[in-house]
């Protein structure tokens, strides 16, 4: 491994000597320009002067015709809050509805149950909340990734859903490998 050329004191002092340079130069700067004001950018004035350049000139301002003051539009302001299609409906019924569906009471009772530190209450609680499927805790989807798979259990059915025992698929293979042979048992390495 080759060495680090900056490794060595005589290096380091370098650039240590450096920093300090640079460190009293803009404190010195700073000193100097301390009480005297600072100038304002010209940027603002070199816009003003182009646009004062580019105004049109008043012969051809005469010539436009001139800008309607009346309104075509009505000025009713549109509720943007209140829902689409559902003017009869009460709205404050769908901001107030929660969002997840209370437990039932077997569950709730097992909050109160004992100590979260000793497996029980809290922790048995969670649990069983966390067993239920989003479907049956929530009245519609919250994010907009459940809706992938919201009330899939209503279009397949759940003895079509095969686990597997140990936790490996062959998706790929069943899915992409074609059955003469781009992968065959015979040159698959075990």
């Amino acid at each position: 491994m080759a060495r680090n050329p900056y490794a060595n004191t005589q290096m380091q002092n370098f650039w240590k000597e450096t920093c300090e340079k640079e460190a009293s130069a803009r404190l010195q700067s700073f000193a100097k320009m301390r009480g005297q004001e600072r100038s304002k950018p010209r940027q603002l004035e070199v816009f003003r002067k182009r646009i004062e350049d580019n105004k049109p000139s008043d012969s051809l301002l005469e010539r436009l015709p001139p800008i309607p003051t009346d309104q075509k539009f009505s000025r009713k302001k549109a509720d943007l809050n209140a829902p689409m299609g559902l003017d009869n409906v009460d709205a404050s019924a769908f901001l107030d509805a929660p969002e997840m569906r209370a437990p039932s009471p077997a569950v709730r009772s097992t909050l109160y149950d004992g100590f979260t530190k000793e497996g029980k209450g809290r922790c048995i609680y969670l649990r069983n909340r966390y067993n239920k499927i989003p479907e049956d805790k929530f009245s519609f989807p919250t994010c907009s990734s459940w809706e992938y798979g919201w009330r899939l259990g209503d279009v397949i059915k759940k003895e079509d859903i095969k686990k597997p025992k140990f936790g490996r698929t062959k998706i790929v293979e069943d899915t992409f490998y074609t059955r003469n042979g781009l992968m065959s048992d015979c040159n698959r390495v075990h």
